[in-house]
C-alpha cells in the first residue's frame, strides 16, 4: 500500500507505507516460533484488496514470487493464495518454492473442479471469473462504508455462477413433477442456464437464438484482452448445454411468443443501450461496437460513463497504448450496489497511478468533431480533447413480450443487473416451472 485507501499496481516502483517484506521475514519466523503450524500467505490489505482477492485485472498467481520468498525463512509449510493457476502451483510446489495452493473461488464456482482435475477434464471446469459478486459483495464508493444492502453482503461465500453454493435450500433441483414444452427466448448466459436447469428438471426445452452465436452481450463483456476467463465461461456453457436434450435453433428471431408451440415460455433478449439526448451523439461508438472492434477508437478517447462497462473500456484502451478520458456524473466511480471493492478499487487505483484523467461530477452537452463539451459540477463548461468518444451509459431492458402466467422474463430483459443477477434469476423461474 502506497497510503491509506490507496494501494500499489503490480509492478510499480514505488515506498511501501505498510508492512515490507523485511518486517514480514520476521513476522513469519514469530509466528513460526509460537506454534503455528502453517503460513497460508498472500499480499494486501483492506487498502490494497485486489493483491489478497485479486479480480480478473491482476495478474494470474500475483503472490507466488513474494510467498516463494517467505517460505526461505520458515521450516512450517507455506501456502499460496491469489488467482493460482493449477499447473502453475502444481510446478511450484513440485520444485520446493511453496508447500501447497490455495483456492477458494474455484471451489464455490465449481465443487468437482478437483475431481476434474485429477481425471484430466479440464473443460468441464466452470471457470472462475474473478467477479466477486457472490463470494464478496462488498461494494464501497467515496471512501464510505458498504454501499451494498447488509443482508446481502453478510451472505459470503456464495457464488455468481453457481446459485447452490451456500444456499442449497433456496437453490436445487428436483424433478418436476408435470413435464413440459419449454421455450427459452434467447441464448446469452441467462437463457442458456434457465435452458440447462429445465432440462436438468426433465422439461422439453428448446433454446431460439436470433444471431449465430451463444453467449448474448456477455461476448462483448468477454472481449478485452484482461476477460480470458469470461471467454472461457462462454465456451463452457457452449459445451455444457450440448451435454442435455435440448433443442437449439440458431439464426432464428422470434418477434411473437404466440407462435411458440410452448407451455412456457422463458424471455432472455437482454437490454438495449440508452441514447444520450444531446447533439452529436450520432458521432459516439456504442460501448458494446467498441469492444466487439477495438479498432474502432483512435488515439485520444473520451468515455462517456464511469460505471464498471466504462471503467474496463478505459482500462483497455490504456492497456492498448491509448489514451482515454473518463467522464461521470456521480461523485465517483462505479457506484453500482454489489460490485466488490476489490474490483472497484483496483481501478480506481490505476487510472491514479497512470494519470488517466477522470473527470466526477461532469455532464455531457455536446459531442463535436474532435472534442466533447462538458459542464463541471458549478456548470463551468469546456472542452476535452476527443478523437473518438464512447458511450457507455447504462441500458435498458428489451423483452419481446410481457410477464404473464405463461411468460417468464429474466435477466438483463426483465432488470439490468450483472452475472449474478441473470443466473440467479434463471433458477428463481426455472425451479417453479
Amino acid at each position: 500500500m502506497k497510503g491509506f485507501c490507496e494501494g500499489a499496481m503490480p509492478g510499480e516502483d514505488y515506498t511501501e507505507v505498510g508492512r515490507n517484506m523485511e518486517e514480514s521475514e520476521k513476522a513469519a519466523k514469530y509466528l513460526q516460533d509460537m506454534g503455528y503450524d502453517m503460513l497460508n500467505a498472500d499480499n494486501g490489505t483492506y487498502d490494497s484488496w485486489y493483491w489478497a482477492h485479486p479480480p480478473m485485472y491482476m495478474p494470474e498467481n500475483c503472490n507466488l514470487e513474494d510467498v516463494s520468498h517467505i517460505k526461505k525463512f520458515v521450516d512450517i509449510p507455506v501456502v499460496c493464495a491469489g488467482r493460482m493457476d493449477a499447473e502453475v502451483g502444481a510446478k511450484a510446489v513440485s520444485e520446493g518454492k511453496i508447500d501447497a495452493v490455495g483456492v477458494a473461488r474455484q471451489s464455490l464456482v465449481d465443487p468437482e473442479w478437483i475431481t476434474k482435475l485429477i481425471e484430466e477434464r479440464l473443460e468441464d471446469i466452470k471457470p472462475c471469473i474473478c467477479c466477486h459478486a457472490g463470494c464478496f459483495n462488498f461494494s464501497s464508493s467515496k471512501g464510505h462504508a458498504n454501499t451494498q444492502d447488509l443482508t446481502d453482503t453478510m451472505g459470503l461465500s456464495r457464488c455468481a455462477l453457481n446459485p447452490e453454493t451456500m444456499q442449497s435450500k433456496k437453490y436445487h433441483l428436483e424433478r418436476a413433477k408435470k413435464i413440459k414444452n419449454v421455450a427459452v427466448v434467447g441464448g446469452g448466459i441467462g437463457g442458456m442456464e434457465a435452458a440447462i436447469v429445465c432440462a436438468k428438471r426433465g422439461h422439453k426445452v428448446t433454446l431460439y437464438e436470433k444471431s449465430d452465436k451463444l453467449g448474448g452481450v456477455f461476448i462483448a463483456a468477454a472481449a478485452p484482452s484482461f476477460k480470458e476467463k469470461d471467454r472461457a465461461l462462454i465456451a463452457w456453457y457452449i459445451r455444457e448445454i450440448k451435454k442435455y436434450p435440448i433443442e437449439i435453433k440458431m439464426n432464428t428471431e422470434i418477434k411473437d411468443i404466440n407462435t411458440l408451440e410452448a407451455d412456457e415460455v422463458i424471455v432472455a433478449t437482454g437490454a438495449k443501450a440508452k441514447k444520450l439526448p444531446i447533439k452529436g451523439a450520432e458521432k459516439a461508438i456504442e460501448a458494446i461496437d467498441f469492444l466487439l472492434d477495438n479498432s474502432l477508437a483512435k488515439e485520444n478517447v473520451t468515455v462517456i460513463g464511469g460505471g464498471l462497462t466504462g471503467c474496463e473500456i478505459a482500462y483497455e484502451l490504456y492497456l492498448q497504448g491509448k489514451k482515454p478520458t473518463i467522464v461521470e456524473m456521480q461523485d465517483d466511480l462505479v457506484t453500482t450496489p454489489g460490485i466488490c471493492l476489490a474490483n472497484t478499487s483496483y481501478l480506481r487505483d490505476f487510472f491514479k497511478t497512470n494519470k488517466v484523467p477522470v473527470y466526477l461530477e461532469t455532464s455531457v452537452k455536446e459531442i463535436k468533431d474532435g472534442a466533447v463539451t462538458v459542464a463541471d459540477k458549478d456548470g463551468k463548461t469546456f472542452d476535452i480533447k476527443a478523437d473518438s468518444v464512447i458511450l457507455s451509459v447504462g441500458y435498458n431492458p428489451a423483452p419481446i413480450a410481457k410477464k404473464s402466467k405463461k411468460v417468464h422474463i429474466i435477466g438483463d430483459a426483465d432488470k439490468v443487473g450483472n452475472l449474478r443477477t441473470v443466473i440467479w434469476g434463471a433458477w428463481d423461474i426455472a425451479m417453479k416451472i
